[in-house]
């Protein structure tokens, strides 16, 4: 992952601009005096492009809560997803106990035997 540019006061201005002052995220306007971040409409963990047409301003409370309870998520996702795509995920390597490929077995009266 390539590291984060950072956003001048113009290009923070221009941002806020662009979205006539208004959070992505709720649809409020940020009044002045209200704290507000830089977010990315698409994750830049999941493909995202780092640049202008990618940054929308929106509430730092909204912010955190939509990075905590949707992107969170969505780029662990995607993350397993890539990782089983191409075959880094590693197989279990402990059976389930008394399953299949385990070496005890657990009879219909509660005894457990060898298998």
């Amino acid at each position: 992952m390539t590291e984060r540019k950072h956003l001048s006061t113009t290009a923070r201005l221009r941002i806020f601009e662009a979205a006539k002052g208004v959070c992505h995220l709720c649809g409020l306007k940020i009044t002045a005096g209200q704290e507000w971040d830089v977010s990315h409409a698409i994750p830049l963990a999941i493909g995202g492009p780092d640049d202008e047409t990618n940054r929308l301003p929106a509430h730092r409370r909204c912010h955190r809560q939509h990075t905590a309870e949707v992107d969170a998520p969505r780029i662990a996702k995607t993350k397993r997803q890539h990782a089983a795509h191409i075959g880094a995920k590693a197989p279990s390597s402990t059976p389930l106990p008394f399953g299949r490929n385990s070496r005890l077995k657990r009879k219909l009266n509660g005894t457990i035997v060898e298998r």
